[in-house]
């Protein structure tokens, strides 16, 4: 079975995580290195939120009408906001 991940970039920032947070990968570009570790910290946090936020959404698109119910109840929720996808191929999954 292909694992569900979401993907988002932000600053010069992509991570890549799985359902419930599992981050695939991290890529940082020489931008992201200018804003110094905070700023970048911060970029990352924001960024794998976004990701995982993605993730958990495709995740509860598979459950289908009980997905809601499901996924909150085994910490899965996502802000709908955070999971607004306006930029990641529909190749979610990685086989």
């Amino acid at each position: 079975m292909s694992e569900i991940v979401g993907k988002a970039s932000a600053d010069g920032v992509t991570v890549e995580a799985g359902v419930g947070g599992r981050l695939r990968s991290v890529k940082l570009t020489p931008q992201a290195m200018r804003y110094g570790a905070a700023v970048l910290a911060q970029t990352v946090v924001k960024v794998a939120a976004q990701a995982t936020a993605r993730a958990n959404q495709r995740y509860a698109q598979t459950l289908g009408r009980d997905a809601e119910r499901v996924g909150q109840a085994i910490g899965l929720g996502y802000d709908p906001e955070l999971a607004a996808d306006d930029d990641f191929d529909r190749d979610w999954t990685r086989g």
